[in-house]
């Protein structure tokens, strides 16, 4: 019996690894003209920016600012609660209704320069797995690029690769627009 049993757990470990090898991974690189301390305390932790980015550009039908503290130089962590206006697949519609809300929640390290994020959804929370981790490289004297990169993971048998994909397209038109934005943003404050 001892044989068969570690067969099984061979099996799941290299199961396990396969399935981390399948998560979507992306990774964007926008160039805005400030530094990349001025993005952070700006235009990144203003709520200001943050109400008009999420409710404005990209359209969505709410957003609760649940939580934001420290300050500029600080350690920060945020924390946020929306709801994003699309529409979904039929097979998402199925298993979560018609519309999906998500918290989103991160610290920001001042040592790195980077903020590390995990969102959560409030459906089927516990198979979909969204994370990522944001950070500037000064451009210049007064510019930054902004990295942001987003593992997205759906564990749901028979569907996954279905809502993955459509999360990853939602995940990179939300990214365009937020540059298109942000570059907005700022140059009307120059």
């Amino acid at each position: 019996m001892a044989p068969a049993n570690r067969l099984r757990r061979s099996q799941r470990e290299r199961l396990r690894a396969t399935e981390d090898l399948l998560a979507t991974k992306i990774q964007t690189r926008d160039h805005f003209a400030v530094t990349p301390e001025q993005f952070w305390d700006e235009v990144f932790f203003d709520e200001t920016y943050n109400q008009k980015l999420y409710t404005d550009a990209l359209g969505f039908t709410g957003l609760d600012i649940q939580k934001m503290e420290g300050g500029p130089g600080e350690a920060r962590h945020r924390v946020m609660v929306a709801e994003p206006k699309s529409e979904m697949p039929a097979v998402m519609k199925k298993i979560g209704g018609n519309s999906v809300a998500y918290a989103g929640t991160g610290p920001f390290d001042p040592k790195t320069g980077s903020w590390t994020y995990r969102v959560v959804t409030n459906k089927v929370g516990d198979k979909v797995k969204i994370g990522g981790k944001l950070w500037c490289e000064p451009k210049g004297d007064d510019g930054c690029i902004r990295i942001a990169e987003v593992e997205i993971e759906v564990k749901i048998f028979g569907v996954g690769g279905t809502i993955e994909k459509f999360i990853e397209k939602q995940t990179r038109e939300s990214y365009e627009k937020t540059a298109t934005f942000t570059n907005q943003w700022i140059a009307e404050r120059a």
